[in-house]
């Protein structure tokens, strides 16, 4: 009966709304883990199981919208923040419609109301990066999340190749899970699919390196290290060059040309989402090179248009 099915979800239900209830009163909003478990009763016999189950709840609360963090040190024991997130956005339109405000907000440069919609990594179309999480966690999350909370070492096959990572934290949105951290001997943070993250493993509590101030996910997928950097050159007008290079990235050279448009070098590192944008821009940009890029686009527009 739907009574029955009611019922198994009563308890999971509560403890979520206590967990949210509590955070949002305490002062700065944040709680030792100890604190809540001694509001919130789990089932589980040891403490160390209970924070466990804790941790799945945190994340569950992070998959509908609120982010929490543990700002906890080294060897502790975790202690939430809540930060508050206007999570409105994304229950008020269907996936359809927040796909294209996505694609104006990204257009726009509006990166708040990208953060509000879940914008996320532009892989596939805009519908799927607002794509609502169904709830099963990808094996590696549960190391993952340890690494995170412990300051472990995380080692991993990613894109074919092994990586060690420092993690900063775990980020969900509508498109799912994904890990920021810096790769051992790097200084820029990157950010990284949990789905396809394998060969997960964790070094010791306290061998990662973490700054005060963690880095977030990039938002716009332009930025994602999805393929080998390549330099595309494009030409546009000067009075166009501003929102080409919103639209594309930013110019690592500039060139005048004797007939007045500009020349751009810009460092493309997702050719999908690059190609999209070049589309959006129509007539305002031309693809100079490099000649690799020209077929890729010549062969989507004729597949799109029927004739490749």
């Amino acid at each position: 009966m739907a009574i029955g099915q009611g019922r198994d979800q009563l308890g999971p239900m509560e403890r979520l709304t206590q967990i949210l209830t509590m955070l949002s009163h305490a002062p700065s909003r944040t709680l030792a883990a100890d604190q809540i478990l001694a509001v919130v009763r789990y089932g589980a016999g040891t403490v160390e199981d209970q924070r466990d189950q804790l941790r799945r709840d945190v994340r569950h609360l992070e998959s509908l919208g609120w982010e929490i963090t543990n700002i906890a040190s080294v060897g502790e024991p975790a202690r939430y923040r809540l930060v508050a997130v206007d999570n409105r956005l994304r229950v008020q339109f269907t996936p359809e419609q927040r796909a294209e405000l996505l694609r104006a907000a990204l257009a726009a440069g509006l990166t708040d109301l990208v953060d509000d919609l879940g914008g996320q990594d532009g892989d596939q179309d805009a519908a799927d990066e607002v794509e609502v999480l169904t709830g099963r966690e990808p094996p590696a999350l549960e190391l993952a999340h340890r690494a995170v909370a412990q300051h472990c070492l995380l080692h991993f096959r990613y894109r074919d190749r092994q990586r060690t990572v420092h993690p900063h934290g775990l980020h969900v949105r509508p498109g799912g899970w994904y890990l920021v951290g810096t790769e051992d001997g790097d200084t820029a943070p990157k950010t990284f699919v949990v789905t396809r993250m394998s060969e997960v493993k964790i070094g010791e509590p306290g061998t990662a390196t973490v700054p005060q101030r963690a880095a977030r996910p990039q938002l716009d997928p332009i930025t994602w290290l999805v393929d080998p950097p390549m330099d595309a050159v494009v030409e546009t007008s000067r009075d166009h060059r501003p929102h080409v290079e919103a639209m594309v990235g930013r110019a690592v050279a500039s060139e005048q040309r004797p007939d007045g448009t500009v020349r751009l070098t810009i460092p493309v590192t997702h050719r999908a989402a690059f190609r999209r944008r070049l589309y959006e821009l129509g007539s305002r940009v031309l693809l100079v090179g490099p000649h690799e890029m020209q077929d890729e686009v010549r062969a989507e527009l004729a597949a799109v248009a029927g004739t490749g």
